[in-house]
Order: C-alpha cells, then sequence, then structure tokens
C-alpha cells in the first residue's frame, strides 16, 4: 500500500555480540528465529559486513512481531490549527508530538517491538519535506522524525524506513528526484513512461538520491546525541516502498541499483541492516549481495502466495518479513488467523525463515484532543481503542495482539487494554513501567 507503521520484536540494543564466523555463517536458521526476542532487552548491534548472514540477523536484531505505520514524520490526515505549519495542496503537515507518543504506546499495549514508518525515511518535494527541492535541506523537518526516534527508544522500540517511494504521494518518492532533474512524467498512467527507469539507471538521479541518504543518515537527533546512521534504535532501512518499474507489480528494479543503496547505506552506518525494498520477491534478486532482508506485501491476503514467498527467501538463506497485509477481514477469506498460522507455524520448525509480519496501519488520536480519532482514507486504518470501532474490528485487532504475544511464547486473552492518551505536554515523556507487561499480561 501506499505508507505505514510498522511494529515488530526488536529493543533498544546492548552489548555488541561478537560477529559469526563464515563456517557459523552456515548453520540452521531455525535456532536464531527462535531466539529474535534476544535484542529486545539488548542495546548493541554487530558490525559489518551483514549479508548474507542470517543467522546472526534474525538472532540480533529482528523479531516476529510488526505493524506499521506512516504518520511519524510528516502526515496528510490532519489541518493543524491556524499558525502550524500545514502545506494545503498536499494536506500535510506535522503530527504533533502526542501524536508520535501514543502511538508509541499503543504499540507496547498490542506487544509489537519494531516499528516501520515511510516518512522517517521518505521526505522530498514538498516545503515541509527534509529535501523540498534538489540539494535544499530543511532542518527544521527533522524535529518530528528526530522525536519518533527518541519516542521509540524510550519504549524499547526498533525502527526501518524505506528510503524512497514508488509513487507520488504527500512525502515524496522517485518521480520527485526525476522532477529535479527535470524528468516530468506522469506518475498514474498505466503504463508509466519508461523514462521513470532513469531513477535507477540515471547516474546523476543515483548520486542525488544517496545525497539524500547521506544527509538524513548522517543527521545528529538532539534528544538522543546520536546521529541515524550511529543510533542503534534504527536498525535497518527498506531500498524503498513497494519499488517497480513502469508496470505496478512488475519488480523491474535493477540488481545493481538495489545493491548500490545497500551497500551505500552501510557504508554510511556500518551496523544497519538492508532490506529490498522491491514490490515481491523476485528470484534473480535474491542473490543480491548487499540485501539482508525481503519481504512482500499482501492485499488481500493470499496463503500460496505467503508459502511460496517464504520458500523462494529460505532457497537463498536469507530472511524474511510480511512487510504490510489487510488486517480488516473485509475480505472474510482466507481469515487472518489462517495467515498467522502459516507464520506461527513456521516459527516452531528448525527453519523458520520468517521473521515477522507488519499489518497496515495504525492511526490513534488527534492529540492533544484525546476525542477524535484520525482516519486514513484507504480503509485499513487500524483505531486501537475507538469506540466507534465495530464488533469485526475489535475482534481483528484483538487476534493481532494475541498473534504478536504468541510470537513472544506469551498467551493473552481477547481483553484489549486501554491506551492512555497523552493529552498534556507532560504525559509525552515515557515512563518505565506504565506499559509494562513483564508481570502483568491480560
Amino acid at each position: 500500500m501506499k505508507t505505514i507503521i510498522f511494529t515488530s520484536y526488536l529493543g533498544v540494543a546492548a552489548a555488541s555480540p561478537a560477529w559469526p564466523s563464515s563456517t557459523q555463517l552456515g548453520s540452521a536458521i531455525g535456532s536464531v528465529i527462535s531466539s529474535l526476542g534476544k535484542l529486545t532487552h539488548s542495546s548493541g548491534a554487530p558490525t559489518g559486513p551483514f549479508a548474507p548472514v542470517t543467522s546472526q540477523i534474525l538472532n540480533d536484531f529482528i523479531g516476529p512481531v510488526e505493524a506499521s505505520l506512516c504518520l511519524l514524520g510528516l502526515d496528510e490526515n490532519v489541518q493543524p490549527p491556524g499558525g502550524q505549519p500545514f502545506y494545503a495542496p498536499f494536506n500535510a503537515s506535522y503530527p504533533t508530538k502526542g501524536r508520535i507518543t501514543e502511538v508509541m504506546n499503543t504499540l507496547v499495549t498490542m506487544g509489537a517491538h519494531t516499528i516501520r514508518s515511510q516518512t522517517l525515511g521518505v521526505s522530498v518535494g514538498n516545503p515541509l519535506s527534509l529535501e523540498p527541492a534538489l540539494d535544499v535541506f530543511n532542518e527544521a523537518a527533522f524535529d518530528t522524525i528526530d522525536w519518533a526516534v527518541h519516542q521509540a527508544r524510550e519504549h524499547g522500540l526498533r525502527i526501518f524506513a524505506p528510503l524512497v517511494d514508488n509513487y507520488d504521494y504527500y512525502h515524496g518518492g522517485k518521480f520527485d528526484f526525476l522532477r529535479f532533474r527535470g524528468i516530468n512524467i506522469s506518475s498514474t498512467a498505466s503504463p508509466i513512461d519508461p523514462l521513470v527507469q532513469q531513477f535507477y539507471t540515471n547516474r546523476t538521479i543515483i548520486n542525488d538520491f544517496k545525497n539524500y541518504i547521506k544527509h538524513l543518515l548522517t543527521h545528529t537527533n538532539p534528544y538522543t546525541g546520536l546521529t541515524y546512521a550511529e543510533d542503534p534504535t534504527i536498525f535497518a532501512y527498506e531500498t524503498g516502498n513497494e519499488l517497480g518499474g513502469p508496470v505496478f507489480g512488475d519488480k523491474d528494479v535493477p540488481a545493481a541499483w538495489t545493491n548500490e543503496i545497500c551497500l551505500y547505506v552501510k557504508e554510511l552506518g556500518p551496523q544497519k541492516l538492508c532490506i529490498d525494498g522491491v514490490y515481491g520477491v523476485a528470484t534473480p534478486d535474491l542473490s543480491i549481495a548487499g540485501v539482508d532482508i525481503y519481504s512482500d506485501h499482501y492485499y488481500p491476503l493470499n496463503l500460496t502466495k505467503l508459502e511460496d514467498d517464504i520458500a523462494l527467501v529460505e532457497s537463498a538463506g536469507k530472511v524474511y518479513l510480511a512487510g504490510e497485509y489487510d488486517w480488516t477481514g473485509n475480505v472474510p477469506s482466507p481469515s487472518l488467523q489462517s495467515f498467522y498460522d502459516v507464520i506461527e507455524a513456521r516459527q516452531n520448525t528448525p527453519s523458520p525463515v520468517i521473521a515477522g509480519d507488519l499489518f497496515w496501519s495504525l492511526f490513534m488520536h488527534d492529540v492533544p484532543s484525546c476525542n477524535i480519532y484520525v482516519n486514513h482514507s484507504d480503509g485499513f486504518a487500524l483505531q486501537y481503542g475507538n469506540p466507534a470501532n465495530t464488533v469485526q474490528n475489535n475482534t481483528q485487532i484483538s487476534t493481532i495482539r494475541q498473534h504478536f504475544f504468541r510470537m513472544q511464547n506469551e498467551t493473552v486473552s481477547s481483553y484489549l487494554p486501554a491506551v492512555p492518551c497523552p493529552g498534556k505536554y507532560q504525559d509525552l515523556t515515557y515512563t518505565p513501567g506504565v506499559m509494562d507487561f513483564e508481570g502483568d499480561v491480560y
């Protein structure tokens, strides 16, 4: 889909474990996935190289439960009060710090441990972006991103973010980089003009994109004192969201481009992992040296596709994530539980391969208002605790929460605990223990 927040099973980092030997890299990956929760209570990350070190990746970085979000850096769903930054042509604004904090509270309550958020990585082409125009950077745009990273760290959550979008939305994407160099083509044509491939093949545009990545990863977060490249809270970057070529779903992304971007991310942040952002698993791409993790999206849910994707990635000895999926149950078959059954069954085998799954997408209150829920128009907004939720909504949300805890070997009931809404500024700082499930899991 277009944008996402993703919560996985990762924590705040601890001392760096030793990197495995080449002999150890050939060992079965099952034992590693079964201990994915290790990093949730640790702080640190091994130094590179990363691919194809599937065992170490699974053991030290990725955990089995995730969720997807879009609002953390920039938003299109709320028109702020007068005087606040707002770009009307795209309905773009910055989310309040309270909205960000409430999302973190909610994810912890749901049993999630990692966030995938597009707008923590994609931000180009409008006046509120990190890069409104070519080589023009807007440092003020970092504040909400900085706060989101800081709050994730405070809540024991991990983050990964796509670096560019395949589409042409409010937060920007590959079409902005094309326009920066005078290539003005329609993003809605079918098929899209073949010039769209210049994003992947034109050396000048590739360098423009890498300059954006450098500005992002070398930024120092004033809340943490760390650059994004240094901060283990951000464990990975994804080359993009649902990337492809002129035809939707064609997977037409040159392997050389993917590898170059992954290696550049690791050059800037030697402790980072890289996720292939192509929409779907392309067999020729499974041998890309710089890629650590592959993913796919499921609209609607598709058990055969899920099983085939896992098998393909397993054949390459790498890691798989179900990167987005429709959680709503509006398409009744297959059920959400049957989708989870496939994932959970793999978790109980010697070779799980799949490290987690990410529903699309979470939206909470329009903080500082604790009465109004923010909505996203695509029909997939998950609003935890909304009194207006249908029985079906809450049943699906409960299914997600139970799944997340099962992936951590915890059993919870169908009960959905309340999440505090931080309506006042003094509520924005996370207090350890407020959302503590160590001794009291419902």
